[in-house]
């Protein structure tokens, strides 16, 4: 159903698509029988076209500097962009516009844009777009690709007798072979507007996306009580998306409405993932779990669709009062074919999976009402409305599962029952404005939220905030702002083990079990109270000069008495200014410094008694400091008052650091604080544009940037490092390039 649905969808947008091709022809025709001298018109136009040719060099292959734009290996490439930009002369009544434009199409993250506009009637846009997503080049992995998704060790592969470990690999080293991780998406975007007489309009819009490559996924045989072996394995990425909006519109003066349809199709051309067993046999595996016999798998994001149906309308009571209002329906849907319990056929299994296909649908609904009203002269009201349902309709069932491929088939009564998460939310919020005299308001309003779960640990709970903020802008040389908000969430009571018992059949598991610790709170499940202060101060003594002030500060409170997250509070303030002595000259800057810190606390168990006990607690105590500075001086058209032009050059630099400190204490063990995290990326840039002619100019740039990192996480980390888990080895990201440029750009 769902591809029939998405073939007429389709069908009717290139239909739509095609039809105002005609229309553009017809429109032409019926034109140049009112206008003979449409050629001459034509002819006259401002056209604007530019095509710029050159070169880029980089001195250094630097794969996480080219990670968005495709500059990864040391060499030249090509610099290649145009514009082609068609306007209608102001002295016809020529109504048509068109512009074709392309960015980079020498590199992998080239663009390609084609905008046609016959004003206040027609408009219809392309835009094709690559964009490269570079992770890593210096992977390494012993597993070899044998098909679409299936990996297999290195022949050879030795694992020692007796070993269950990474330490009983005996061959990994010669084994290993370079991995490349990275991902490609190209998009195509296609747009039609359509008025039909002075209130109809048509809006579609047609979005195409494959996204290729691979990723990276954990890939486990056993599960929790200490047998579980992991590797890290590339899975492939070869993905297409498919967006279809089409809506009306009518408007007047005084009500306004449309209505139209969203659709969303998702298909993964790869939906599993099976690799070999690198370990030996582990105590709680069946024999038959070891390399070579046996194999894991799992299964990938499964192919699945997404309509909604739209409505909205505005209503203008009268000049100061307005009502606005948006609905939305909609269901999702994913069909998957479910994979049996294991791959490995020497495993137990008495009980079948209990669906052909999970057959899962969820809906959805959405409504959101907005009234506007000038109560009084210096008085003004807003008012909002959002409602948010999510209704998930998939069966639940009870599965006797397989531990990831590594012993046989539980019993029924220990199966796992699946939870389809609903919620229901519902917020509104009211704003008062008071305007004392031109330059000075003051607001005041307050917010609740309504917050509904299913099986989860709170049923319900809700929030209400308050906020308040006063604004100074006419003033002739600065201007102030300032805002507060203060909210409190309340919860219901936090029942710990209600997801557990609730994926469990009546009984299988005493009411007091529990797999997290029965103080431990999910932060987004408890009580909070929040506190933000935002404020901007800016001052221009004169047109030369700027200087501007801002800060923010928000802290969130979790209270004491529970594990978990328990404060978390993030301060950041910048100051930038801008000196401008003449009309060719700028220098411009700014300094921004961030800090975010978090604690929490828990308490490590391994039964009762021990989870009662308060010498196992501990904490951890993180903090990140950023620092980020820029400063850049530009000169344009240097000369222009002398009778001469031109010239133009400038140069830029920024720098940013971040430090990430993690404290770990303990009652009753020794801690240290974990090494530091550190990232410093500077960027220093200077360029010069020079007319060559009336119609050209020749352009030369120079960059250095540099990236170093120190992540304890990945830096000396080797494959094997880890008993339990076969690593990729790939080391933090760090460059130190210069990027060369000369291009020449004609003006015809």
């Amino acid at each position: 159903m769902n591809k029939t649905f998405k073939t007429i969808l389709t069908v009717t947008l290139i239909t739509a698509l095609a039809s105002p091709l005609g229309a553009w022809a017809q429109d032409k025709d019926k034109d140049a029988a009112k206008k003979p001298d449409k050629k001459k018109a034509a002819l006259s136009s401002e056209v604007q076209n530019v095509a710029t040719l050159g070169f880029y060099y980089l001195d250094h292959d630097a794969y996480r500097y080219g990670k968005y734009s495709g500059l990864t290996d040391k060499g030249f490439y090509l610099i290649a962009d145009f514009m082609l930009d068609k306007r209608p002369d102001p002295d016809t009544s020529e109504t048509v516009r068109w512009s074709l434009q392309g960015w980079r199409l020498g590199l992998e993250s080239r663009r390609l844009k084609f905008d046609y506009n016959d004003q206040g009637t027609q408009r219809f846009g392309f835009d094709y777009r690559e964009i490269p997503n570079n992770r890593f080049d210096d992977g390494q992995i012993p597993y070899r690709a044998d098909g679409p998704g299936i990996w297999r060790l290195a022949p050879g592969w030795e694992v020692a007798s007796g070993s269950s470990n990474t330490r009983g690999f005996e061959t990994l080293d010669q084994s290993l072979v370079n991995l490349k991780v990275d991902t490609k998406r190209r998009r195509i975007d296609l747009s039609y507007d359509r008025k039909f007489g002075e209130a109809w309009n048509l809006d579609i819009d047609y979005k195409h996306e494959t996204k290729k490559g691979t990723r990276t996924l954990g890939s486990i045989f056993g599960s929790s009580g200490g047998n579980a072996r992991a590797v890290i394995l590339p899975a492939p990425v070869d993905w297409t998306t498919d967006i279809i909006e089409a809506m009306f519109y009518y408007g007047t003066s005084r009500v306004q409405f449309g209505f139209g349809v969203l659709a969303s199709f998702f298909s993964n051309q790869e939906n599993t993932l099976t690799f070999q067993n690198a370990y030996g046999n582990q105590s709680g595996w069946a024999d038959s779990v070891e390399y070579p016999g046996a194999y894991g798998r799992f299964a990938l994001e499964p192919d699945n669709s997404y309509v909604q149906f739209r409505a909205n309308g505005g209503f203008n009571f009268n000049r100061s009062t307005r009502l606005t209002a948006d609905v939305a329906f909609g269901q999702m849907e994913q069909d998957e074919r479910l994979l049996p319990w294991s791959i490995n056929d020497e495993l137990l299994v008495e009980t079948p999976v209990p669906l052909t296909s999970l057959n899962a649908k969820v809906d959805t609904t959405m409504v959101n009402v907005r009234l506007t009203s000038q109560l009084a002269r210096r008085l003004g009201l807003r008012v909002n409305y959002h409602f948010d349902e999510r209704d998930n309709k998939t069966k639940r069932e009870v599965y006797p599962y397989i531990s990831a491929d590594s012993d046989d088939q539980i019993d029924y009564e220990d199966g796992r029952i699946n939870l389809p998460y609903s919620y229901k939310r519902q917020k509104a919020d009211a704003v008062l404005t008071y305007r004392f005299t031109g330059a000075a308001r003051l607001k005041g309003g307050v917010e609740y939220l309504d917050y509904n779960r299913d099986y989860q640990e709170v049923r319900n709970s809700d929030e209400l905030a308050w906020l308040a903020g006063v604004s100074f802008r006419g003033w002739s040389q600065a201007s102030l702002t300032f805002d507060y908000r203060h909210s409190d969430r309340d919860v219901d009571e936090y029942i710990a083990n209600a997801p557990l018992i609730e994926s469990y059949l009546p009984g299988a598991v005493p009411e007091d079990e529990y797999e997290n610790h029965p103080l431990l709170r999910k932060y987004f499940l408890t009580d909070r109270t929040r506190e933000e202060y935002r404020g901007r101060f800016d001052f221009f003594p004169n047109t030369e000069v700027n200087v501007g002030l801002a800060a923010s500060w928000f802290e969130d409170d979790y209270g004491q008495g529970y594990f978990g997250l328990n404060t978390a509070e993030i301060r950041t303030w910048t100051v930038d200014a801008g000196w401008y002595p003449q009309d060719f000259i700028s220098l411009t800057g700014f300094y921004t410094d961030e800090q975010y810190k978090a604690s929490q606390s828990a308490r490590s168990f391994r039964n009762d008694t021990t989870a009662e006990d308060p010498e196992n607690d501990w904490w951890a105590n993180s903090r990140d400091d950023v620092d980020t500075y820029n400063v850049a001086l530009t000169f344009t058209d240097i000369g222009a008052n002398n009778g001469w032009s031109g010239l133009d050059f400038g140069l830029d630099y920024t720098y940013s650091k971040v430090i990430s400190k993690i404290a770990v204490t303990a009652v009753d063990f020794d801690t240290a604080p974990l090494p530091d995290l550190e990232s410093r990326m500077e960027t220093f840039s200077l360029w010069g544009s020079v007319a060559t002619s009336a119609n050209s100019n020749m352009r030369l740039s120079a960059e250095h940037a540099r990236l170093y990192t120190a992540d304890w996480g990945l830096d000396g980390v080797y494959p094997d490092i880890l008993a339990n888990v076969l690593l990729l080895g790939e080391s933090a990201a760090k460059y130190d390039v210069w990027l060369l440029s000369a291009s020449w750009s004609y003006r015809f």
